[in-house]
């Protein structure tokens, strides 16, 4: 005679039910961790080549890349920036030659090769960010150029950008530790820095940070690869057309660091969007000059100062400056 076989009551069957629901709960979060630890990796390692890329171009011309170069004064047709002369240093070098970048101005090249010009490079995406490949025009027409005519292209989008000021960006470099008269910071209108000119030392200079996309509900378009838009009046993001400060498109391959790091604002102008931040929790990453990759948390610099002072006076802003004379201490 056979026996009936037990079942499962209803109450022990929401109990194991209720325990799955609690260890998935539990589960998901890790998952989440473990994939962010893997992206911040990632943009570790992004920021890594591009200072392998920075000293091999050091190697060959005895300087840094210019932020950008000044090869035409008519607006919009844009000035070939840092990324594009570290291409060949990071097996771009198809890719150098075909956008010519020693031979014709950014916007021609735009015309002649749409495709090219708008090339989204893994290498300057941090894997965190949410942000598009390329730029709208529609909405940010002040990281667009022209393609040597009336339309306006989108440039591809980068999250990192070389380290300008402690102050307002500036074309002028060399200031010392007044960032309200000219750039202290390693990369300007034609500049040509060697490492000899990072009198504070190379491991306490800043040579390239993270723009985020978004900063918490903050858009701040992160920055533009190849190259930057001239002076422009289009949109609540392009650039004026009169001062010394936001001409040239600086401020979307430029950053500063006034306005600290992850910063909390309101609305974006046309002054703070060029500050720096990211998608990890707490901070974000910065390359410095002897090539090492740090993370530096959002609390090194005081962001409720809404109106920083000329000098300097914090360690986030003696980073930035390429001979303050001002000792970083730890950080």
């Amino acid at each position: 005679m056979s026996r009936p076989r037990a079942a499962f009551t209803l109450i022990e069957l929401l109990v194991v039910i209720a325990i799955i629901a609690i260890l998935i709960a539990l589960l998901l979060p890790a998952v989440q961790q473990a994939r962010e630890a893997a992206r911040r990796t990632q943009c570790r390692n992004n920021l890594k080549q591009l200072g392998i890329a920075m000293h091999n171009y050091h190697d060959v011309f005895n300087t840094l890349p210019p932020a950008y170069v000044q090869a035409s004064v008519a607006d919009n047709k844009g000035h070939w920036a840092w990324s594009a002369f570290l291409l060949p240093y990071i097996d771009q070098t198809p890719l150098f030659n075909t956008l010519n970048v020693n031979g014709q101005l950014p916007s021609a090249a735009m015309q002649a090769n749409q495709r090219a010009m708008q090339t989204f490079l893994a290498g300057f995406d941090c894997p965190s960010d949410n942000g598009p490949q390329v730029h709208d025009t529609a909405v940010d027409p002040g990281y667009a150029i022209e393609d040597n005519g009336t339309n306006n292209r989108g440039l591809p989008l980068s999250n990192y950008v070389v380290s300008n000021n402690t102050s307002a960006v500036r074309q002028a470099g060399r200031a010392g530790t007044d960032g309200s008269q000219a750039a202290s910071g390693a990369f300007y209108r034609n500049s040509r820095i060697n490492f000899s000119a990072l009198t504070d030392g190379s491991s306490n200079t800043i040579l390239i940070g993270e723009r985020a996309w978004l900063s918490g509900a903050t858009r701040m378009s992160a920055g533009t690869l190849f190259a930057a838009r001239d002076g422009n009046t289009l949109g609540p993001f392009a650039q004026d057309t009169t001062g010394v400060v936001w001409n040239q498109g600086l401020m979307t391959i430029a950053g500063t660091t006034k306005w600290g790091i992850n910063p909390v604002l309101p609305a974006v102008n046309t002054e703070n969007c060029a500050s720096y931040s990211s998608q990890h929790t707490g901070g974000a990453h910065f390359l410095m000059g002897d090539g090492a990759v740090r993370f530096l948390s959002q609390n090194i610099f005081n962001i409720g100062e809404t109106t920083p002072p000329a000098t300097i006076n914090s360690t986030f802003e003696a980073l930035a400056g390429i001979g303050d004379g001002f000792i970083a201490g730890e950080y």
